[in-house]
């Protein structure tokens, strides 16, 4: 009977993978370039030309990875394509998870260092950020597409849907590395790691880089790990031509020869050469695509010759969706955390929320993430998810690295005109049940000097909150050149101090903003002329003194890319201020006075938003208002240094302009915005400005002693604004030349250049 049944078999035809005839795809590096692969997967699916392994360096492990984990051509095109893959090539986080609650106030630097607590008082400068793009979105992003499929996988990079491997670089010991088992993401992350642009991904103690290094072409791994029976090659590498292009020039330094070829023995291969598309050229991936499909179909009869076995691509897309229905949905319950002290720990494992079962998903764990980086004290979060295949859910695994640093910044503004500033921050953060964030910014400057000092503690409650103790003292000058007071009565020469102290309560608002109360005593002293007819070198100032106490209630979301100049996001902001006081008055040649007691309500809201209308073209628009009950001061110039002022551009944030200030105003702006570049654009700005009541000048008809001070008509006056800007917005300083004009005085305009930044202390009255 025994011999029966094996004679049975033997007479059997038998159609197992194993002696049915195999085809291996291999992918080259190239960046952008590499959306031409899609194409080629296209055409051979639709031909029902089998993928059996896949192999692929770089931009090649990438499209090679998602293909083995079930994703379908389109589906890759449509995430290169998305929002999400841009975040993930810029390092900028969604608008959505931006914990703006934790965001520090801008500040004018430009150079940073960190001077190391932990290592003998190491000084490590951070001009530079130590890779182009910030990992902060690829450590998690990379997490959530990869783990369901390394799970299911064991670990083994055969078990995939289509069996895998991928190259990265030992740059060390001057190797290829082959990745045929472990994390799937942190593969692909070593294989991409484009020296520059990427931090490297660490492993057995030596970084790992881009596979392009030293094997961009994995023709060899594919034949020694499957030796498949027909193997096709795609190659979007292509020879470089000489460019003055930064991005053009790395790659050939990098890059070590690699053979792209081959044999005719062992397969076909095809060969793009698209010598104007860069690295991160993303955008323009379905065209690459379409040419790449464009170019297989017309080989497409001279690879079905070569493969006469043939998968239809229903049976393909069956397969590929039992595969993905079969994953391990990505949902954690227990957490281990390296790399800190016990209490950090505790607070990283506080900022998780878990369901009733004691579970969180990757949504919430991904808005957790984004919530403790942006407390500067956590350098980078690895995370790594590592299934336990008995709770039958994912275990979490987060590396987290802390600064142990003071970190000191430098910057300011250097000008064409009078507005040069020079700016030294201090930052500590200390991080243990709670989180503790000491501040000090210094400036220096012809027209500003100032001192502010904050400390700002995140309470233990379970809504996040806030204290925030500040105090400030700020100088600022108007100097004779800068000012634009032509009339015979106005003043020429001016100088306002402030010294104030506020608390602060703020706690989250909507989850993208924050709302912040607070309370302060303040002291504002201005130093006047109202006389033009005085010398400047030896006659003394009029003095008006303010002791004010306030209260506020501010809501405020930012998500602005820029300091200075954005072009993209959104800004929303919202205070209301009651004020109360009194002014001392002290002429120069009179005897001081008391004036009255008063208190007022204020009101201030700001609407920015720039809109991409194309590739090449923004427009940002703005809208602003306040209303406040403040009475008039003892005199016109006391009046109008202490009102609102509209300044929306730098330089008009450097100029007192009587015409753009007022107790009760509404304006607007309308910015578009020409992008030349990934950091130069042309803006042009301008800008509506309607007092709703003018503050106007009354003189006295006898011997002048003062300027008596009234409101006018009822919206009587327009004024207007306009500039135009060339401005380069690098990571760490902005670059602008601009030209500017104001209704006010008339024939007033500047053309100026600013390298830095104009931001100076918050005033106590907004």
């Amino acid at each position: 009977m025994q011999a029966a049944l094996l004679m049975l078999a033997a007479l059997t035809p038998v159609h197992s993978a194993a002696q049915e005839q195999t085809v291996g795809l291999v992918l080259s590096g190239g960046g952008a370039k590499g959306a031409a692969h899609l194409g080629v997967i296209k055409a051979l699916e639709e031909n029902e030309i089998p993928i059996d392994y896949i192999a692929g360096t770089s931009i090649g492990a990438i499209v090679g990875s998602l293909y083995a984990i079930g994703y379908t051509p389109d589906e890759m095109l449509r995430l290169f394509l998305s929002d999400e893959f841009g975040y993930w090539q810029s390092g900028r986080v969604e608008d959505e998870y931006v914990y703006y609650f934790k965001q520090p106030d801008p500040s004018p630097d430009f150079m940073r260092f960190a001077v190391d607590l932990s290592d003998s008082l190491q000084i490590i400068p951070n001009l530079l950020p130590q890779s182009l793009i910030n990992p902060i979105q690829m450590n998690q992003a990379f997490m959530a597409l990869y783990a369901p499929s390394t799970a299911k996988s064991g670990w083994d990079f055969d078990h995939l849907f289509v069996p895998f491997r991928c190259v990265s670089s030992d740059i060390y010991h001057k190797k290829a590395v082959v990745w045929r088992n472990g994390d799937l993401s942190q593969a692909v992350r070593a294989s991409m790691t484009f020296p520059f642009f990427f931090k490297p991904i660490w492993k057995d103690g030596v970084p790992l880089f881009d596979g392009g290094i030293y094997n961009n072409f994995p023709v060899d791994v594919i034949k020694a790990e499957f030796n498949p029976d027909f193997i096709f090659g795609s190659s979007v590498a292509g020879t470089p031509n000489p460019s003055a292009d930064l991005m053009k020039q790395i790659e050939p330094m990098v890059m070590r020869g690699t053979e792209y070829d081959i044999s005719e023995d062992d397969g076909m291969m095809i060969q793009f050469q698209f010598p104007d598309v860069n690295l991160l050229d993303f955008p323009r991936a379905k065209e690459l695509m379409d040419e790449g499909y464009r170019r297989t179909l017309g080989m497409i009869d001279s690879i079905r010759q070569r493969v006469t076995r043939r998968v239809p691509l229903s049976e393909v897309n069956a397969r590929r969706r039992a595969y993905r229905a079969s994953l391990p949905k990505l949902m954690f319950k227990n957490i281990y955390v390296t790399g800190v002290t016990g209490a950090q720990r505790r607070y990283v494992e506080e900022q998780l929320h878990r369901d009733i079962n004691g579970e969180f998903s990757m949504e919430e764990f991904k808005r957790a993430y984004f919530k403790m980086l942006s407390n500067s004290k956590i350098k980078e979060i690895i995370p790594q998810a590592v299934y336990n295949r008995k709770n039958l859910n994912f275990d979490l695994y987060l590396d987290v690295r802390i600064n142990e640093e003071v970190e000191v910044s430098i910057g300011g503004n250097i000008s064409s005109h009078q507005a040069n500033q020079l700016y030294l921050g201090l930052n500590y953060q200390i991080l243990s049940g709670n989180a503790i964030d000491l501040h000090a910014d210094f400036q220096m400057g012809n027209l500003f000097s100032g001192i502010a000092v904050s400390g700002r503690a995140y309470l233990p409650t379970a809504l996040p909150t806030y204290l925030q103790l500040q105090t400030v003292y700020s100088y600022r000058k108007y100097m004779q050149g800068q000012s634009l007071f032509y009339e015979d009565l106005l003043p020429a020469f001016i100088k306002q101090r402030e010294r104030y102290v506020k608390l602060k309560f703020g706690l989250p608002f909507l989850s993208v903003a924050k709302a912040e109360l607070g309370v302060g005593y303040g002291q504002l002293s201005d130093n006047y002329y109202q006389r033009s007819d005085v010398s400047f070198s030896d006659s003394p100032f009029d003095n008006s003194r303010h002791d004010l106490f306030a209260s506020s209630l501010r809501i405020e979301r930012n998500s602005l890319n820029a300091k200075q100049y954005p072009t993209g996001g959104r800004r929303q902001y919202l205070l209301a201020q009651y004020v109360a006081g009194r002014e001392t008055y002290s002429p120069s040649d009179a005897p001081h006075t008391r004036e009255p007691y008063q208190s007022w309500l204020q009101v201030k809201g700001l609407w920015t938003d720039y809109i991409p209308l194309s590739r090449r073209f923004r427009l940002g628009l703005m809208g602003e208002a306040m209303l406040s009950s403040k009475n008039l001061l003892s005199n016109y110039t006391a009046t109008v240094l202490q009102a609102p002022a509209f300044t929306p551009t730098p330089h008009s944030k450097i100029t007192f302009n009587e015409g753009f200030r007022a107790n009760q105003y509404v304006a607007i702006g309308v910015m578009p915005i020409v992008t030349l570049g990934k950091s130069l654009h042309l803006r042009f700005e301008g800008y509506g400005f309607l007092p709703l009541h003018p503050i106007q000048r009354t003189l006295a008809s006898d011997a002048f002693t003062g300027e008596r001070v009234r409101y006018g008509k009822t919206v009587e006056t327009f004024r207007y604004m306009g500039e135009a800007a060339l401005v380069l917005n690098l990571p760490f300083i902005s670059v602008s030349l601009f030209a500017n004009g104001y209704s006010y005085p008339k024939n007033d305009f500047n053309v100026g250049l600013n390298i830095g930044f104009l931001l100076f202390n918050p005033s106590f009255v907004e």
